[in-house]
């Protein structure tokens, strides 16, 4: 499973660029509608909004609505991200949806300054 591979390969010290760069060159496809191309912020993505296959707590049986909102920047009229307080996160527990033991997931959460 991509997933899995994913994850043991980020805690065993690849780098989300090498992991991507990996997938691409075996032609395995990224998840969504895009190019199909993996990228580093496919895998890495944002520690704090968890985006990104490493910090999407659905990998573990949690469900995390409303973390963040969108604004419109009234200067450029693009949409901003911008994190909600923790306070107001809706979160389920949805075990029946958990791909990854919680060990592996706190291997690839611990910081590390090559990554």
């Amino acid at each position: 499973m991509k997933i899995a591979r994913i994850f043991e390969n980020y805690a065993d010290g690849l780098s989300a660029r090498s992991i991507a760069a990996a997938l691409n060159a075996e032609g395995i496809p990224s998840p969504g509608t895009g190019s199909g191309r993996w990228s580093f912020s496919t895998i890495s993505g944002n520690r704090k909004r968890g985006t990104g296959i490493l910090n999407n707590e659905l990998y573990i049986g949690r469900r995390v609505w409303n973390r963040q909102r969108f604004i419109k920047d009234p200067e450029t009229d693009k949409r901003q991200a911008r994190l909600n307080p923790p306070d107001v996160w809706v979160i389920e527990n949805t075990p029946e949806l958990r791909l990854e033991e919680d060990a592996l997931w706190h291997r690839v959460r611990v910081p590390c300054g090559r990554r």
